[in-house]
């Protein structure tokens, strides 16, 4: 009976409750969103019933809540599934969009996400057309059999299903190229309660994704009215499975005029895309809107510290980021006793601004390296060898002889007669034998026959021995040497530099008299569009390698200003008072960090090109508000402590830096 009696779940312990509830809370949200976008599919799918049959019937007040179910469940919920597995708390840094191509050919989350959007889409389309074919539309049944093949399918079904699935691809992949699966954290400490409207209203971009559903559908259509037979009877004469396909499609593939066909089935495709596009918006704003809102979650848990503790120690960025929302907000506009236990306990202090110290370390040491990743550590030391504990005799020393004076006994001085003989037997001999056996020889070396030549060359060590080197006497009639061929460049490489040459001349600008500068060939608007924000996000690439956590960094100067703001009145045992000039140092040193890395981006050759804008935009959305926010919170602690922080001993460069602000304020 024990084995088989329904337990009650044991309750986490107040240490590990933080990521729990955190999830508890996110699956409330799910829950919300999926009512929300359930109850727009159901608007839709009447009020297209409606505008079809001109009246309400019986029927469709059965069948539009049994369709609106079937959509919501396979188009809807893949595609909240789907956002919920690829989402990712930190942007992931790339150089350039050949770098993000890249990196999504080789994902396999690629291929997967646009199999289940892909799938999600044509599940729309052959539902919406399953549903107009129970209220009366026969020429919307998925099968239309023939005399010789029974499974014949409809080829109207068949081209609404393929045109949506490719629509769903395009918005996949325009999602991808934009990084929507990453969070957008606020930027306020503010847990205020909006209405889902108001958070859809700042991310719902129905206006460009209705662009390429509808670039998408006339492109579709046009190739499709030009290869629809070619592809059907390929597929027919494929040797495995061609005889698969056979029943299923060939009265599309007989002779036939397919123009009007296709013509005739864009409306409905183009308004079943916008219908559909409308729809995954609404889903992707609602996330975006839910994903990164602030929740209090240790508030209501038993011990509130220890679970916020709990969530600032978790390795997962996500929920990371919440439990660093949550302390922001109970330091800014948290209740005072929540406060006051943390000034009266120096030990939930000192984690408190460890965590944020370290935090903000890694990411300035991050800032100063410009993205690039820190050096590594140097190679240790080798081993000593270990030394024998034996008693070790002393030797007797011993005086090493100077190795550069002779080796040899000195001779005795000659005698008069022996120098006569000599200069005798001199005379009588050869120049050159002379030469070799005791004279210098003509390049200033010792001849052989001296002792002090053959210990010079054997006894001096090398390394102390100084060589001149002999230049060969050039030749006269020798040629001359070539340079060394350059290396002949690819096709590959010859036909990337044609098009990099091709597109620079068609967005080249060049000066005009009275428009300023205008391209060389004048293109479309949205092809002008498409290069600036081109443009824009690979300026946004290179700053966001640099700042890719400051979000969470945005959310410690908050914890920190704060905590600190508030310890002039809570603060009764001036817990936080010796930790002030680390806050301020910290505080000021990204500062500076940052206003020189925005020096920098404002001084770069891509700031001095004609797309010098684009820098500053970047700049403006996302250095910016990173370095406004610290002098906010600089501002606060000076307003608050104004002349009390004379007594604390701050770095000449700290210090300069707030008398300048003092100044201006």
């Amino acid at each position: 009976m024990a084995l088989t009696a329904s337990r009650a779940r044991p309750p986490l312990p107040a240490s590990q409750q933080y990521e729990a509830l955190a999830r508890w809370v996110l699956n409330k949200r799910l829950g919300t969103l999926s009512m929300y976008t359930g109850f727009a599919v159901m608007v839709t799918t009447a009020l297209l019933a409606v505008c079809t049959q001109r009246t309400i019937t019986f029927l469709a007040i059965i069948t539009v809540p049994s369709f609106t179910t079937l959509m919501c469940l396979s188009f809807i919920l893949p595609l909240v599934l789907l956002r919920r597995w690829t989402l990712k708390a930190i942007p992931e840094p790339y150089p350039s969009y050949s770098a993000l191509f890249r990196s999504l050919a080789r994902a396999p989350s690629t291929y997967r996400n646009l199999g289940i959007t892909c799938g999600s889409f044509a599940s729309f389309a052959l539902l919406n057309a399953l549903c107009a074919a129970l209220l009366g539309a026969h020429d919307w049944h998925l099968f239309m059999p023939t005399k010789r093949h029974a499974v014949n399918l409809n080829e109207k079904v068949v081209f609404l299903m393929l045109g949506n699935s490719l629509v769903g691809v395009v918005l996949a992949m325009k999602d991808m190229l934009q990084r929507r699966e990453t969070v957008k954290w606020p930027t306020k400490v503010s847990l205020k309660p909006h209405t889902l409207f108001d958070h859809a209203s700042k991310s719902f971009t129905f206006k460009g994704s209705a662009f390429f559903a509808s670039s998408t559908v006339i492109g579709y259509s046009i190739v499709y009215a030009l290869f629809r037979k070619s592809v059907y009877r390929t597929l027919m004469r494929l040797p495995l499975i061609g005889g698969f396909f056979k029943p299923f499609i060939f009265q599309a593939a007989r002779p036939s005029t397919s123009i009007p066909i296709t013509f005739h089935l864009m409306p409905r495709l183009l308004l079943l895309a916008l219908i559909c596009t409308m729809h995954y918006e609404n889903v992707q704003a609602f996330f975006d809107s839910l994903a990164g809102r602030g929740m209090l979650v240790a508030r209501d848990s038993s011990d509130p510290d220890a679970c916020i503790k709990s969530g600032l120690e978790l390795q997962d960025p996500y929920y990371k980021h919440f439990a660093f929302l949550e302390l922001a907000h109970m330091a800014r506009k948290g209740p005072t006793e929540r406060r006051v236990a943390v000034f009266n306990d120096p030990q939930k202090w000192n984690f408190i601004s460890r965590t944020c110290f370290k935090t903000m370390g890694e990411d300035y040491g991050h800032l100063r390296r410009r993205g690039k990743p820190p050096p590594p550590p140097p190679a240790a030391a080798p081993p000593t060898p270990a030394r024998s504990l034996a008693p070790v005799t002393p030797r007797k020393s011993s005086v090493i002889p100077n190795l550069n004076s002779s080796v040899y006994k000195p001779l005795p001085p000659p005698s008069p007669g022996s120098l006569f003989v000599k200069s005798l037997l001199s005379s009588t001999s050869s120049p050159s034998t002379t030469q070799g056996e005791g004279s210098a020889a003509p390049d200033g070396t010792a001849g052989s026959g001296s002792p002090s030549s053959s210990l010079r060359a054997s006894a001096m060590p090398s390394i102390f021995v100084t060589k001149v080197a002999v230049e060969p006497s050039p030749a006269v009639d020798a040629a001359p040497v070539p340079p060394p061929a350059q290396p002949t460049p690819g096709i590959i490489q010859m036909v990337k530099k044609g098009i990099g040459f091709v597109f620079g001349q068609l967005t080249a600008h060049v000066p005009a008299v009275k428009t300023g500068d205008e391209p060389f060939f004048i293109l479309p608007a949205f092809l002008q569009e498409w290069r600036k924000q081109v443009e824009k996000e690979r300026i946004q690439f290179t700053v966001e390698e640099v700042l890719k956590r400051q979000s969470l960094d945005r959310y410690c100067v908050q914890i920190l200003t704060g905590f600190t703001v508030a310890s002039l009145t809570e603060d009764s045992y001036g817990t936080l008072q010796q930790d002030i000039p680390k806050v301020l140092e910290v505080l000021v040193s990204t500062l500076i960090a940052l206003e020189e890395y925005t020096q920098e981006l404002a001084t770069s050759p891509m700031a001095m090109s004609a797309d010098a804008w684009q820098v500053e935009v970047a700049i403006m959305e996302q250095v910016t508000p990173f370095a406004d926010d610290i002098r906010r919170a600089l501002g606060d602690i000076l307003y608050t402590f104004g002349d009390r922080l004379n007594v604390f001993r701050l770095p000449p460069a700290v210090a300069r830096r707030l008398q300048l602000m003092v100044s201006v304020m």
